[in-house]
């Protein structure tokens, strides 16, 4: 669902704000049991996991894996604030996380907050909170920063927000165009001659249906010119559109009688690549699917002999390019395994068979060493129709090498009736000579930032219409 951003680069900024959580040496939960004699990748970066159970981001340095700062994004935190929007409920469960190329500030979308949630990723602020529509379920920032998109499953809309300002000293945050999915696939609907206004259950090969017009996950072109967007978020929901973002309209889609995309996206010069999670019917799962597209062309390419290639697994997922473009990663939730796939021949290199439970997104250290991988909790806050459930949330850290699992990230304990449930996870570069830790700490931790009580589980305005 995320993928690789090429054209990150290392600076940052700092912005005044409040919220400034950061935690005392030792505090926080220290490295899990790593291979004896192995370190941690020492190229510079942070670790940011977001935990869907609690409303906390969590970040960790990757030279000892440590948690260096704790930040707050629950409803009771973002008030008064003077925010565009304010989150309903009593959750905003932050769902997926991005940054811009320069790794100056974080965008989080978050579900049950209608919301998406911008953070000074240096000072670990939050600067902004925008009304982006029912379900906000990932917000992707394009490679040139010229804007963040935001797929709103619940509002099936793509929401524009405006980052014109990005490189000021003061920059604004915007709600810009609001795109809603039916009116964009319409044309494409009336031109195709096979189109029928019927479920997928109840098309026959013929016929050209959308059961959703919801977003789900959405990637760009390195130029910034064209967004491929994923629909669902059920296993029959799902299908595939290119969106022009120069004239806004859509250049190129497939239903789901021939794509049925409904989780991640990867974008490169050259491919496309996108997945179906497969059918997910307890007790009875289905294998999902990987398709892989010429980029310019728009062609659906053959894949193991099919127009598709087996993920080997139950209810596929995380999807992403690692960062030196040559292998795919995908992770699936169910089986708790995954594959590594050859991205110039498409070919297997690797089954990841150990280590994973109910792994769900993926990110890659700058230097491609680590991988590192979110694992849901035993309460999954977004669940439907997918509700993959593990007894260890948080972070696996990977040897990008073999696979094998090096290093665990665990968050600390929730109070009251809360339970982790980790879902986004996202890497961000350190700018030149920054510093992360707690010797930036300008404040201490405030105490309800791991003491907050009366979350309890999943249930009815917790978790947004979007999938996990």
């Amino acid at each position: 669902m995320t993928v690789a951003r090429p054209y990150r680069r290392l600076v940052a900024v700092v912005a005044a704000g409040l919220l400034l959580i950061l935690t005392a040496p030792g505090a926080a939960a220290g490295p899990g049991q790593g291979v004896p004699g192995d370190s941690p990748a020492r190229s510079g970066h942070e670790v940011w996991s977001l935990d869907q159970g609690t409303d906390l981001i969590h970040v960790y340095d990757s030279r000892d894996y440590r948690e260096v700062a704790t930040i707050d994004v629950s409803p009771e935190a973002l008030s008064d604030r003077g925010f565009q929007h304010e989150p309903p409920g009593d959750s905003t469960v932050p769902h997926m996380i991005d940054f811009d190329s320069k790794d100056r500030y974080a965008f989080i979308a978050a579900t049950a907050g209608e919301a998406t949630i911008v953070i000074d990723a240096r000072a670990k602020e939050v600067v902004e909170v925008l009304g982006t529509g029912a379900g906000s379920h990932m917000t992707a920032v394009t490679p040139d920063d010229s804007s963040a998109w935001v797929a709103a499953i619940g509002a099936e809309e793509l929401v524009e927000i405006e980052l014109g300002r990005l490189n000021s000293a003061r920059p604004t945050f915007e709600v810009g165009t609001r795109l809603a999915v039916e009116d964009l696939l319409a044309p494409i609907e009336e031109d195709n001659p096979d189109w029928a206004p019927v479920s997928p259950d109840e098309a026959t090969d013929d016929d050209f249906a959308y059961a959703s017009y919801s977003p789900v996950c959405h990637q760009y072109s390195p130029d910034s010119s064209e967004a491929w967007v994923t629909l669902g978020p059920g296993w029959a929901h799902g299908g595939l559109f290119v969106l022009d973002l120069d004239a806004l309209e859509v250049s190129a889609a497939w239903d789901p009688s021939e794509v049925k995309a409904n989780c991640g996206i990867s974008v490169s010069e050259e491919l496309a690549v996108a997945n179906w999670s497969g059918e997910v019917v307890e007790g009875a799962d289905t294998a999902g699917e990987w398709y892989v597209f010429d980029r310019a062309s728009k062609e659906l390419e053959e894949t193991n002999s099919a127009a598709s290639g087996d993920v080997q697994g139950l209810d596929a997922h995380g999807l992403m390019l690692n960062p030196d473009g040559s292998e795919y990663w995908m992770v699936n939730r169910s089986s708790n395994d995954g594959l590594v796939v050859n991205a110039d021949d498409r070919s297997v290199v690797r089954e990841l068979t150990s280590g994973l439970e109910a792994p769900d997104i993926l990110d890659f250290a700058p230097d491609g060493s680590r991988v590192y991988v979110s694992q849901r909790g035993p309460d999954p806050v977004s669940g439907a129709p997918h509700a993959a459930t593990g007894s260890e949330p948080g972070v696996a850290v990977l040897d990008a090498s073999n696979g094998e699992r090096v290093d665990f990230l665990t968050p600390p304990e929730p109070g009251g009736d809360a339970t982790n449930d980790i879902h986004g996870v996202g890497v961000r570069t350190l700018g030149p000579g920054e510093r992360t830790g707690p010797d930036r700490a300008a404040e201490r931790r405030p105490d309800h930032a791991t003491e907050r009580t009366g979350l309890g589980s999943a249930g009815p305005g917790r978790a947004g219409p979007g999938r996990p």
